[in-house]
Parts: structure tokens; sequence; C-alpha cells
């Protein structure tokens, strides 16, 4: 599929785009939209939407999403529909609840490249640390700084109040397994100046250079094309 290419992973490409950024070799008036083209340009007509946060709007985004990727490869196996729907309404579901903003922006499409669906999810609200200090809750563990956010995000601290969905916290954890051990792909986040990075191999949060400080946090997501036969959802709604 890769035509005798080197397929870079989410870590490679990032670590490109912020070395540009570093150096000043890329003007960023929109962060998102270049970091997006930066990191999937193999793809052809991706979806690119800007999705206000209601309930209605979230679904029919979520619809175009689904839509999108099984027009652009029609060979994506049925069982795709079910972990995607999840995947997307997690994190969208994740900005209504907690990053104070009334929109979000998404991207979503096939790379032939890497054979692979990918998907990003960014908001401009107030950061996961910004959410924990707004909620304030675990403010003992939360340290000083984006990566210490990130970190309690990626181990399951909820900044819920209502005990029937402390489950859903920020989405990240339950994602972040369902990504990565259930489908075997990649994820990333970034929110502020810290990034997280994690794949079958390895995880990595990252403080990076004050100059890079993303208003907001984008969440971006690489799944090979193929299901694992042994892959159950619902071994990862918890």
């Amino acid at each position: 599929m890769n035509n005798g290419s080197k397929i870079l992973s989410l870590e490679d490409i990032l670590t490109s785009f912020f070395i540009a950024l570093t150096k000043g070799n890329m003007d960023v008036p929109a962060p998102f939209s270049m970091a997006l083209w930066s990191i999937f340009h193999h793809t052809s007509s991706p979806l690119i939407v800007s999705c206000a946060l209601d309930d209605d709007s979230a679904a029919e985004t979520i619809r175009q999403i689904k839509n999108t990727l099984f027009t652009q490869k029609p060979e994506l196996p049925t069982a795709f529909n079910s972990p995607l729907t999840y995947l997307c309404d997690e994190l969208i579901c994740n900005i209504q609840q907690h990053a104070q903003t009334d929109k979000s922006h998404i991207y979503a499409g096939y790379n032939p490249q890497s054979d692979s669906v990918e998907i990003a999810i960014a908001d401009y609200g107030v950061t996961i640390y910004g959410s924990y200090v707004a909620a304030q809750k675990h403010l003992d563990k939360l340290g000083d700084s984006d990566a210490d956010a990130l970190n309690l995000a990626q181990n399951g601290y909820s900044v819920k109040n209502l005990p029937d969905t402390e489950n859903r916290g920020y989405g990240i954890s339950s994602n972040i397994r369902m990504v990565v051990n259930g489908l075997h792909g990649e994820f990333a986040v970034m929110s502020g100046n810290a990034l997280l990075l994690q794949d079958a191999t390895k995880r990595k949060i990252l403080s990076l250079p004050r100059d890079i400080d993303f208003k907001g946090t984008m969440i971006l997501v690489r799944i090979p094309a193929q299901i694992p036969n042994d892959f159950n959802m619902y071994d990862y709604m918890s």
C-alpha cells in the first residue's frame, strides 16, 4: 500500500512539524489546519468540518465522519462502525463537557499510504489542565504543568462530578486503550504545551518548548484499516 515509501509514525510526523515550527520555517496563522495538512497530506478529499457542540450537530458530524471513511475505503469492515461511533462520540462529548468552548474542528480521512483511518478533533478551549482547575478536581495530584494534566487524564482521573457518569472522564484513558491495545493504532494528544504519544511499543508524555503552546486540546488518532479478529469494543468501555 505504501509504494515502497517509508510510513512515518505520528511521533515522527509531529516531531518534524515541531522542528519546523521552532526553526521558524512555518507560518501558522491557523495551527489546527496547518498541523492537519502536515500530518495527513497523503489523504485525498478528507472531511474537515467545524462542529457545533449541541447533540444534534455532534450526531450529524459523526455520521459524516463514518460516511467519509466508508466512501473512501469501501472495503472497511462493517465492524468498524461501532468503535468509530464510540470513539468520536466520546471525544466530542469531552469537548462538550469540559473544554468551555462552543465549537470544535474535526478531520477524518482514509490514508492509502499507511492503509489506515485517521481522525483528528481539536478545540480551542481551556486545555486539559484548565478543565481540572475549573472543576477543582484532583488538584493535589495535578502539579503545575500541562504534562501533569495529560498524565492524570491518561490514567483515568475524571473531572466529572456525577457518580453515574464518572467513567467517561476526559475519555482519553478508555479511548487510548481501545485504539492502541484493541485496534493496534496510534494515539496522540496535544494540550497546552504538552504532548502525549502512545502506540503498541511506547508511551510518552512530553513538555514542549515554551514557544509551542496549543491553546486548547487536539487529539490525533491513526487506526489500521483491519479489525483484529479478537477485538471486542466492550472490553474498553470503562
